[in-house]
């Protein structure tokens, strides 16, 4: 996926084709409900796992999602909506019966439940890629929007409601995100043989992931113990995190030419959450993510079929899970966050003296 020009501001919404529409609505729907719930989570699963044991809690997650995008491809084979549709709406139910869990192994159960969006990532990439080039920056950087509001609409939501009706309702808007796509055409893959074009180069967006995969269980729960912050709070600063990953995207995709400087600086940004002992707005940094995963497809792969897309995804998988694996093997959360904001300066600073 090579793109020249950003579309993030530069066109509408109207300027779009009917099927670039309906990916987008869904996208929307989708990040609404995850921007909502996600900087809660940890905090909810906190009550039935200490705090140093919750990166193995996400690592089970993430490896049981870690073949669903094979799945997917294949199921997308025949049709590259049913994914859609299955991925999305286990993955809502998941989410809102997650608040119910009486002990650790039916909040397991539930949180596996809602990683099943993996199975649709496949299909979702496929389809914005047939649209043309440039249409997955494009997508993604509208998709993110919500990041702007929910966040701090979510700790409302759980500070005056609860964190059940937080869950509950990001549930449900989570299981509705596939209705858009529901009439939609697309192109059969029925003659696509399976293959994978594997290099080195296909384990790179493992090790990108390595820093966010670090630190996405704890940083907004450490700076909402160590300030003794609101979820209200929590939710801003979550808020502004997205905002910063915002403009990192759409300021990389303004000159994609240099995505190796705007990704070597994402990753330096990414490294100061080591510092939030200073100030819980230090957690904003974290929101580099936003810009670090999609600057990692931008720079390293150009996929194109379901299943090369399937391809990353399971890459991108294996480096959640290394990443919850090296959690919990430091139990110091300070000492990880350290560790982790090391890893990001180190390949910020390889990315940036590596010819291209």
């Amino acid at each position: 996926m090579r793109i020249t020009k950003s579309y993030f501001l530069d066109s509408s919404i109207y300027d779009m084709n009917t099927k670039e529409r309906s990916l987008l609505v869904s996208w929307i729907i989708w990040s609404a409900a995850y921007y909502m719930y996600y900087p809660f989570i940890s905090i909810y699963l906190s009550r039935f796992v200490e705090e140093s044991k919750l990166s193995l809690f996400f690592a089970v997650f993430q490896a049981v999602s870690l073949p669903l995008p094979l799945i997917g491809a294949k199921i997308g084979k025949g049709n590259r909506i049913l994914p859609i549709i299955v991925g999305m709406l286990v993955g809502g139910i998941g989410m809102a019966m997650l608040p119910f869990s009486r002990n650790i192994l039916e909040a397991t159960i539930f949180m596996s439940l809602n990683y099943f969006i993996f199975l649709s990532l496949p299909s979702y990439y496929s389809l914005m890629s047939e649209i043309g080039e440039g249409t997955i920056t494009r997508i993604w950087s509208l998709s993110i929007l919500p990041s702007i509001i929910m966040p701090s609409l979510g700790g409302v939501i759980a500070q005056y409601l609860g964190l059940r009706w937080l869950f509950v309702i990001g549930g449900i808007i989570l299981a509705i995100s596939f209705l858009p796509m529901a009439n939609f055409s697309y192109i059969s893959l029925g003659r696509i043989s399976l293959s994978f074009k594997i290099s080195m180069r296909s384990f790179l967006p493992s090790i990108l992931i390595l820093p966010i995969a670090m630190e996405f269980p704890y940083i907004y729960l450490v700076v909402y113990g160590y300030f003794h912050l609101t979820k209200e709070i929590v939710g801003i600063i979550a808020t502004l995190a997205e905002i910063l990953g915002i403009v990192l995207s759409y300021l990389a995709s303004k000159v994609i030419s240099r995505k190796k400087y705007f990704l070597s600086l994402s990753l330096f940004l990414f490294s100061l959450t080591s510092l939030y002992f200073l100030s819980p707005t230090i957690a904003i940094f974290f929101g580099c993510w936003e810009a670090i995963v999609p600057l990692t497809l931008e720079y390293f792969s150009y996929r194109k079929t379901v299943y090369d897309f399937a391809l990353i995804n399971i890459m991108q998988g294996l480096g959640w899970i290394f990443g919850y694996l090296i959690d919990y093997l430091i139990p110091n959360i300070s000492l990880l966050l350290l560790s982790s904001s090391l890893i990001a300066f180190l390949l910020g600073l390889i990315i940036l003296f590596t010819k291209d």
